[in-house]
């Protein structure tokens, strides 16, 4: 692996240069980049694609320590740091299914100045083992990623991230950087007041993306509507959806229509998500249909259309998803579908995603009385977690239950992984010499040691590497225990360090079976957080229903830029999906109806995607008007013709 002393003589450019290929930065990445290096806490709002993790690794390879990164993420923790590694440059993260020897080596590697950069969870920050060993570590910077997560006004409030400025008493003197890509100018204050910046330098893009076409449809028919509009347009494209099943459902609807289309969801195992994804990346698959768990991360830049089958939570995170539509600067879309029935679907999912204190007090009993917990301690390990199995026995809704154990999770209550990663993690513990003369100790597990350097290369030796067990455990003519014992014995022998697969979620109990109070989990907090995600919605909602204005205005006043150039190229702007139709343009469409039907039959759906004039919504209207005149009539079959024809 490169060594890293040389880095601190180079200036940003030449750091950007030898590690990313640049020759220059995008828009305001020096001038942050600067401001880190000058010593000055740093509050940076760069819209999606922006390049905000440039802003902090580029600085942090200036500087001569650690740079300590705070992410919410595993699946963004475990990116960033591969993509570290495969520059050689040496980086690590931390993450609670990971083996408690192997975070004493990452740790321990921090204290001894190995690495360059360590990303963890903010929850981390709260075990007593991380505390103490961070005043020996060599922090030359601390970045927290998505930073609005510290603040209550925002929408994905994280308490954890409450517990970042207790750094700053260990390391009084390490400068800061927020980073964030949406932060309403309330929210920007929390930032800065949470992590108590010192007088801090803010730099923000304009929330403005000249290039992105925003545009709402009223639709009863989304999911054709959206076969539609990914006929008629070209790259790649995301679809978003609320619900693992309708993601399956929308993409097995697309394959049908001829759309290569995957689903995308944190049900599906890690191996499958990793397929996937790079699947979409290297455009075997042009259309990824996912939830909110797509997308964190991914810098495709050729996106050409972002839908959103269902509408999200608010302003913040549809700008967010929408945003990852035309990064490279190329025109691209952002359509986003209303109906009276996804609404009051949001609007439930929404009034249920904070629950009553009735609701949390009998969902924390009934997981007590299910898992058997101690009044005493809680169990030490891991417990599988079953959504379907715990809906069955307690008679309540998974999304009910759900959002009693995400304020449980936050509370630190319990600790619940809902991914299913069923990949394992292998790293040598000893050098090569040890590990030929171990091989000649033990010959009977000198062939697993043979495969996996044969498999892994030396790189096993620097990194954890993951592997699926089932696929080794085939290829060695082994079961999968029979792996997993052979590994054990590996590392009760110091030669790995080995974290298993977790096939399945988990929930971790932190606390034993006793009542909870109030206070216990602040629950003023909570009502305050409920009341706050009723304000949001109502911004997304006055959002979606407008027709007059400006869309790209509204988002960016939503979020404190004030401008009056309205964006000339959104639905409203444009009147593109709206169904007025002018005295030539009816005219226009009426005709090329009536000439289509000359020809014979057609399908409601074909006349009206086959026809070039006007908009859809306005041939909907024309043809609707046919209709009502009875100057169309439908056939035996389903099918328009003309009346008489």
């Amino acid at each position: 692996m490169r060594s890293m002393s040389p880095i601190q003589p180079l200036v940003p450019r030449e750091v950007l240069q030898r590690y990313w290929g640049h020759a220059s930065f995008r828009p305001q990445q020096e001038e942050i980049i600067q401001s880190v290096l000058a010593g000055r806490d740093t509050l940076a709002l760069l819209p999606t694609g922006g390049g905000k993790s440039v802003c902090f690794q580029v600085p942090g390879l200036c500087l001569p320590g650690l740079t300590l990164v705070i992410s919410p993420l595993i699946a963004l923790m475990k990116d960033q740091v591969e993509r570290l590694q495969r520059m050689e440059i040496p980086a690590a993260y931390i993450n609670s299914a990971m083996h408690r020897k192997e975070v004493d080596r990452c740790l321990q590697e921090a204290m001894d100045g190995k690495l360059r950069f360590l990303y963890l969870a903010p929850e981390r920050l709260r075990v007593d083992m991380f505390r103490m060993r961070l005043s020996q570590m060599p922090v030359s910077l601390l970045a927290i990623d998505e930073a609005h997560c510290i603040s209550q006004w925002g929408y994905d409030f994280r308490p954890p991230y409450l517990d970042i400025s207790q750094i700053r008493e260990i390391k009084p003197q390490i400068p800061i950087i927020a980073l964030t890509a949406s932060a309403t100018p309330q929210v920007q204050a929390d930032i800065l007041d949470k992590l108590r910046m010192r007088q801090p330098q803010v730099f923000a893009r304009s929330f403005r993306r000249d290039n992105l076409w925003y545009g709402i449809l009223e639709e009863e028919n989304v999911i054709g509507r959206i076969t539609d509009l990914l006929q008629r347009t070209k790259g790649s494209a995301i679809v978003y959806a609320r619900t693992r099943r309708a993601t399956e459902q929308v993409s097995k609807v697309l394959m049908q229509q001829g759309i290569a289309a995957s689903a995308y969801h944190g049900g599906l195992p890690a191996s499958d998500r990793a397929t996937i994804q790079q699947r979409w990346l290297d455009n075997e698959v042009r259309v990824m249909v996912a939830t909110n768990a797509f997308g964190m991360g991914i810098d495709k830049p050729d996106v050409r259309i972002v839908l959103h089958y269902h509408l999200p939570g608010d302003l913040e995170s549809y700008y967010q998803e929408a945003g990852r539509a035309g990064r490279d600067g190329n025109r691209a879309f952002a359509v986003a579908f209303r109906s009276p029935g996804d609404i009051r679907e949001l609007q439930r999912w929404s009034s249920m995603k904070y629950p009553d204190w009735e609701q949390l007090q009998r969902h924390w009993h009934f997981l007590g009385q299910h898992f058997q917990l101690s009044q005493e301690t809680p169990p030490p390990e891991a417990l599988p977690f079953r959504m379907p199995e715990l809906t069955a026995a307690s008679g309540e809704s998974a999304l009910a239950l759900h959002a009693s154990l995400r304020v449980l999770h936050n509370e630190r209550f319990v600790e619940l992984v809902e991914e299913r990663d069923d990949f394992a993690y292998l790293r040598l513990a000893a050098d090569p010499d040890a590990v030929h003369i171990y091989q000649s100790q033990h010959p009977a597990l000198a062939p697993l040691l043979h495969f996996i350097l044969r498999t892994l290369g030396g790189d096993v030796f620097v990194r954890a590497r993951p592997f699926l067990p089932a696929v080794w455990a085939a290829w060695l003519q082994l079961t999968t225990e029979e792996l997993h014992q052979r590994m054990l014995r590996l590392e009760l022998h110091d030669m790995v360090y080995y974290t298993p697969a977790r096939g399945e979620p988990s929930i971790k109990f932190l606390k034993p079976r006793r009542p909870i109070t109030r206070q216990e989990v602040n629950w003023d907090k909570y009502l305050f957080l409920r009341e706050t995600q009723a304000r949001r919605l109502e911004a997304l909602l006055t959002y979606v229903g407008a027709d007059t204005g400006c869309r790209s205005l509204m988002i960016q006043r939503y979020f404190g830029e004030q401008d009056d150039r309205p964006c000339g190229v959104c639905d409203i702007c444009r009147g593109q999906f709206r169904g007025e139709v002018s005295g030539d343009l009816f005219s226009q469409i009426q005709q090329a109806i009536l000439r289509r039907l000359h020809q014979g039959p057609a399908s409601y759906r074909e006349l009206l995607q086959t026809l070039q004039t006007g908009s859809a919504a306005q041939r909907e209207n024309v043809l609707q008007h046919l209709i009502d005149k009875q100057a169309i009539l439908v056939n035996p079959k389903g099918d328009l013709m003309l009346a008489g024809g």
